[in-house]
């Protein structure tokens, strides 16, 4: 099994608006922690997502790591390149137990806001898919309704504890409207955390890789019969 968690040190940075070189980053398998002080990038957090699934029982990290075991994020002004480092003693203990806090942090980086009824997140999914989004909410384990302004209407999906307990699009509810969400590519979201008491206890729509994979794999089939 993969040892968690994990640091990240950066070596090479030019024009990040954030992390400077000798900068340091822990993973976990349910959180991210960034240097004190500094948001978490919503494009940092998607890289790390998809390291994190780059991760199989009895393997150690494969690609996405590039020349010499090199990570790079360059989806902004910038670009950070970083790699795997032993993790320094003063680190070891808030990675594992600052989960809650380094959660809502990421939530704030990504042209948020913080409001009395919880954090509000927005942006565009010309700079983040929808799978990424979604990975995103699960992987940080969140609750809340994600709000997707689309072409054919407003998508809406329910999280708790980043499991998808509903969906809605147009006519298509649950598996269905995350299927059709997933080939959208243009239009606007927000998130707001918290849901219902009542929706506390309802049942998941079902795993969320699997419903993930399913979706991603009727996209590529749709796009080929397309061409």
């Amino acid at each position: 099994m993969t040892n968690f968690p994990t640091a990240f040190k950066v070596v090479n940075e030019r024009n990040c608006p954030f992390y400077g070189v000798d900068d340091w980053f822990v993973l976990t398998n349910q959180t991210l922690k960034v240097p004190d002080g500094m948001p978490s990038c919503l494009i940092l957090v998607r890289e790390f997502t998809n390291i994190l699934f780059s991760i199989t029982p009895g393997t150690a990290l494969e690609n996405p790591a590039g020349k010499n075991g090199v990570y790079t994020c360059g989806g902004c002004t910038g670009i950070i390149k970083f790699r795997i480092d032993a993790i320094p003693e003063e680190m070891e203990e808030p990675a594992v137990n600052s989960q809650k806090n380094n959660e809502s942090e990421s939530m704030e980086g990504f042209s948020g806001k913080q409001q009395k009824k919880g954090v509000v997140v927005s942006g565009s999914l010309e700079e983040i898919s929808p799978s990424e989004l979604l990975q995103f909410f699960h992987m940080h384990q969140k609750t809340g309704k994600l709000f997707l302004d689309l072409i054919e209407g407003t998508a809406r999906v329910a999280f708790r504890e980043g499991a998808i307990i509903g969906a809605r699009y147009g006519e298509k509810e649950d598996k269905d409207a995350i299927f059709s969400v997933l080939g959208e590519s243009r239009g606007n979201f927000s998130f707001v955390s918290g849901i219902p008491e009542a929706l506390m206890e309802v049942d998941g729509i079902g795993d969320f890789m699997m419903i993930l994979l399913e979706g991603l794999k009727r996209l590529d089939e749709s796009r080929a019969e397309n061409k």
